[in-house]
């Protein structure tokens, strides 16, 4: 049974090595490396003891028209010496493009997050994406494509099914320093739909850093007996780019 584990580190084994295969084992002098780091984090002592720490991390590789993405995620609360929250996400997404504004991907993302009434779910899928819009200010992408699905419900049995996945990126530039993201992901299947949004807005504060506001909404149709459909995150973090 896939698990989270083997699903991050397939993340991590093709985003090192897939653009040097599709490169024919070599990666040309002219291929780049970019990512980011981002972390925020409370902690309250006194009348009342909580703490939390957010995390993410970014990694992208271009080589010619291959184009591949990491996304490292994990979010860990507490309340009075209890958890409160707990959450791991990893995805992979790599791209061709075709031209015309047009590109094929896949993309692999896994999830453990028991708060969720999940132990996990892992999806796969490819397809077809395109760039709707593209100005000096704003862009506008989107994407489709069938895949497959297993998850666990806590407690219950592992789920398996064929699904589709839509997903959708907007940016729009206020300055060259600060912006404004929001991001759409729905993933249905005969078992369950998965809906996720993140808004968030960045500015920057001085060379490689900048503060980041984000807002996230994650929702399940089929959850286990007794939990909530939707979960919500808000978080304040400092984003450091290399």
């Amino acid at each position: 049974m896939p698990s989270v584990r083997s699903s991050l580190v397939l993340c991590a084994a093709a985003i090192a090595c897939g653009p040097a295969f599709a490169a024919g084992g070599t990666a040309p002098a002219s291929s780049a490396w970019k990512g980011s780091a981002q972390l925020g984090g409370v902690a309250t002592t006194g009348n009342s003891r909580t703490s939390s720490v957010d995390g993410h991390f970014r990694l992208g590789y271009a080589s010619g028209p291959w184009t591949s993405n990491l996304h490292l995620e994990v979010l860990h609360a507490s309340a009075a010496g209890s958890t409160t929250a707990d959450r791991v996400y990893g995805e992979l997404h790599t791209r061709h493009e075709l031209g015309s504004n047009s590109y094929l991907f896949g993309v692999l993302r896994a999830t453990h997050d028991p708060f969720s009434g999940y132990r996990y779910q892992a999806s796969v899928a490819a397809g077809l994406g395109r760039m709707l819009l593209h100005s000096r200010d704003m862009e506008l992408r989107a994407e489709i494509g069938p895949g497959y699905r297993e998850a666990q419900i806590e407690g219950g049995p592992t789920q398996r099914d064929a699904i589709v996945r839509v997903h959708g990126v907007f940016t729009y530039r206020f300055t060259s320093k600060a912006h404004f993201d929001q991001a759409l992901t729905a993933i249905a299947g005969s078992e369950n739909t998965e809906l996720q949004s993140v808004t968030s807005l960045t500015t920057a504060i001085t060379g490689a850093l900048a503060l980041k506001l984000s807002y996230t909404v994650l929702h399940n149709t089929t959850v286990a007996l007794g939990r909530s459909g939707t979960d919500t995150f808000t978080s304040v973090n400092l984003v450091y780019s290399f």
